[in-house]
């Protein structure tokens, strides 16, 4: 390998040092930016609206439950009538034995 000076070499680490650092900079600056539009006032304002709605999300049961189990197949709380696995001995919702 050829002799290269320290200055040559004192660049390529600065340069190597800086495409390590930049994209690390560059996402911390992206999340900063979503936070502020995240923050705005305009939104403060259409939530105190109620222009956005909160829907219940279904747990990872339910998700569960409706994939790997055909409706036939779906054993239902008497107490309750939530949705339960057909192996499932008491309802996962109320505790009730089913």
């Amino acid at each position: 390998m050829a002799d290269l000076p320290a200055v040559e070499i004192a660049f390529r680490l600065v340069v190597a040092g800086a495409l390590i650092v930049a994209p690390t900079l560059l996402f911390l600056g992206f999340w900063r930016f979503l936070s502020w539009l995240r923050d705005d006032a305009l939104v403060e304002r259409l939530a105190d609206r109620g222009v956005f709605e909160e829907a219940r999300r279904p747990s990872a049961a339910d998700v569960l439950a409706t994939a790997t189990v055909s409706e036939s197949g779906v054993r239902r709380c008497p107490a309750c009538d939530a949705r339960n696995l057909p192996t499932a001995d008491r309802c996962r919702e109320c505790g009730n034995v089913l």
